[in-house]
């Protein structure tokens, strides 16, 4: 199967340090339960204190579901700083952004129509979930881009283990898939001047 999003409006109580008597505001502390894949528990992700800075245009959590430890290190360390990043871009950054997500959606949209056409059986899979907070469309597609790179893992997975497809092949192709993901943290870097409004790169 593949990883599945969540959609649910965020709840009118505390939750996590506040709940339990700690400041106010500050960064709740994630403690998902494990289920089988062998993979650490993400406690928390790494620049929650400034994504919890930013007003929402529409506030959602969204639950995120992986078996991979690609899809685990990106949540836990690229995620929020992504999509601080994503809130905050304008003019050609917010384009370069839209136009990376969309292409890199594009390309998983692709590669995974290929990988079915081998027909290997579905397998059930043990998988971690995690809830991710949304507070911008392009951040939603983000987290469909990593939705699709589960799909990916699994049925590349699933097509090498009936030998439909070689070792090779498949590895080469989800290395690919993360480098597409982690170009979108490359186009994040850089500050909002340094793109033209066509969405290029400006020469430095």
């Amino acid at each position: 199967m593949a990883a599945v999003l969540e959609s649910a409006p965020l709840p009118d109580e505390p939750s996590g340090d506040a709940a339990q008597g700690g400041t106010p505001g500050a960064p709740a502390v994630l403690t998902p339960i494990p289920s089988g894949t062998g993979l650490k528990p993400i406690e928390r992700l790494t620049s929650d204190t400034r994504y919890a800075k930013i007003i929402p245009e529409s506030q959602q959590l969204t639950v995120l579901r992986y078996t991979s430890l690609f899809t685990r290190n990106f949540v836990r360390s690229d995620y929020n700083f992504c999509a601080t990043k994503i809130s905050v871009a304008r003019g050609g950054k917010l384009r370069a952004l839209d136009d990376t997500l969309r292409e890199t959606s594009a390309w998983f949209s692709k590669a995974n129509a290929w990988v079915e056409e081998h027909g290997a059986r579905s397998l059930p899979w043990p998988s971690e979930s995690i809830e991710l907070e949304v507070k911008r469309p392009l951040a939603g597609q983000l987290v469909r881009c990593l939705s699709q790179y589960e799909r990916l893992y699994r049925r590349t997975q699933e097509a090498r283990n009936a030998h439909k497809l070689g070792d090779e092949r498949c590895t080469a192709m989800l290395a690919n898939a993360e480098k597409k993901l982690k170009h979108i943290v490359q186009v994040c870097i850089p500050d909002n001047d340094q793109y033209d409004l066509d969405g290029s790169r400006r020469e430095l």
